[in-house]
């Protein structure tokens, strides 16, 4: 009997190979044909959008919100209220704690992000998984990192007072 022969008593030699999907298969992700704006916990409807799509096909994505001046204001605003009403009280461990969600999304997330990456700008996708999307949870870590160990150093510290709109003469 060969070693062949043997093995095969062993462990059966499958008669016919299926093959899943590869882990970056655009099956990975599913896209909507329409895509607004988020600005205050809020989905807005854009007034201007613009086509993205795929360089390798040239077939279209999705259409996409692009923001007017208008809308970046809304925004802009959104986030001023967010810092002076809730973000900037959080002691720096809190804001950690925020941050260090981002991170974590990110690398659960990140095959379909890169998967998007990949879609969207026609970067090979070994760029976009090994070296975009860690890339992206680790800075969101290390300043998840430093909020939480500035707290610790600094722990009476108060705000100061915002100097825009002052000029130093």
């Amino acid at each position: 009997m060969t070693e062949l022969e043997r093995q095969q008593d062993r462990a059966p030699v499958p008669g016919g190979w299926e093959y899943a999907s590869a882990p970056e298969s655009r099956e990975l992700v599913t896209l909507r044909e329409r895509y607004g704006l988020f600005v205050g916990g809020e989905w807005l409807e854009p007034k201007e959008t613009y086509s993205t799509i795929d360089p390798s096909s040239e077939e279209p994505l999705a259409e996409i919100g692009q923001a007017t001046e208008q809308e970046v204001g809304l925004a802009v605003d959104a986030a001023r209220d967010a810092f002076e009403n809730g973000w900037s009280a959080l002691p720096g461990s809190e804001r950690a704690k925020y941050l260090f969600r981002v991170a974590r999304l990110l690398q659960e997330r990140s095959r379909e992000f890169a998967v998007l990456e990949s879609l969207n700008g026609g970067k090979p996708i070994r760029e976009s998984r090994d070296v975009d999307l860690p890339l992206a949870a680790a800075h969101f870590f290390y300043y998840a990192g430093w909020a939480d160990k500035l707290e610790y150093a600094f722990p009476n510290r108060k705000p100061r007072p915002s100097s825009r709109g002052t000029s130093r003469c």
